[in-house]
Order: structure tokens, then C-alpha cells, then sequence
């Protein structure tokens, strides 16, 4: 896989920021503004269109603690589209199967589970 498809096939189904105000009840403004602020996941593609991972979202809601890992995961790196393949990429197990993602983890509730990991992460990025 080459280009943007290899990207499609990591990130998953995306939003705009109209679709994504529409999922989460919000203006659009609103999501600009989580995004300037980290709250939300926007990825910029090479012909400046602005997109948001739909893994992002649950049940209409983004999924807890999404926050406090973007914040984590931009001390080690700028790199967005870095952040969301971190985010949305199982890795394997020592015997063979998948962990769950990131995204899954926070999904679940283990924030303390991935800031640890995101920390970890962005310290080995920034070095």
C-alpha cells in the first residue's frame, strides 16, 4: 500500500468538520476549537483538506481522556497523522494475537494504561 490509501487503511473512516459538529451536537466552530486545543484529532491531508478519525468517537461522544494523550503525544512529536496511527494501530502480543489499540484502551477506560505508553513514546520520538 502506497500514498493515502496506506493512511486509510491505518486511520479508518474519517469525519469533516461539519459531519463530525453533526455526530457530537456541536457548532462547527466547536470542533475547530477542540482541535486548536488538542481535544480533538484533525489531520491536515496533503491537499489541505481537514479530517477527524472517526475512532475518535463512541456513542456520540469522544472517547474519554482523548485530551490528556493528544497533549502527551504532541510532546514528542508534531506529527498528527503520527498520533493517530499510534492511536488506532494494534500491535501483537508475545503469543501471537493483537493487543488492543490505543484508542480501544482508552475506549475501555485504562487512561493510566496509555498515558504510560504515550509517555513512553514521545519521549523515544523527541530523542
Amino acid at each position: 500500500m502506497t500514498g493515502m490509501n496506506h493512511w486509510a487503511y491505518i486511520i479508518g473512516p474519517c469525519y469533516t468538520r461539519a459531519s463530525l459538529a453533526r455526530a457530537l451536537g456541536w457548532a462547527e466552530n466547536e470542533v475547530s476549537e477542540a482541535a486548536s486545543s488538542l481535544r480533538v484529532l484533525e489531520l491536515l491531508t496533503d491537499d489541505d483538506v481537514l479530517l477527524y478519525p472517526a475512532f475518535q468517537v463512541r456513542d456520540g461522544r469522544l472517547v474519554e481522556g482523548l485530551p490528556q494523550v493528544l497533549q502527551v503525544l504532541n510532546t514528542g512529536t508534531r506529527g498528527r497523522w503520527t498520533w493517530a496511527q499510534w492511536l488506532n494501530t494494534r500491535l501483537d502480543d508475545e503469543d501471537g494475537g493483537e493487543l488492543p489499540s490505543a484508542i480501544e484502551q482508552l475506549a475501555a477506560g485504562e487512561l493510566e494504561d496509555v498515558l504510560l505508553e504515550a509517555r513512553d513514546d514521545a519521549w523515544a520520538w523527541s530523542s
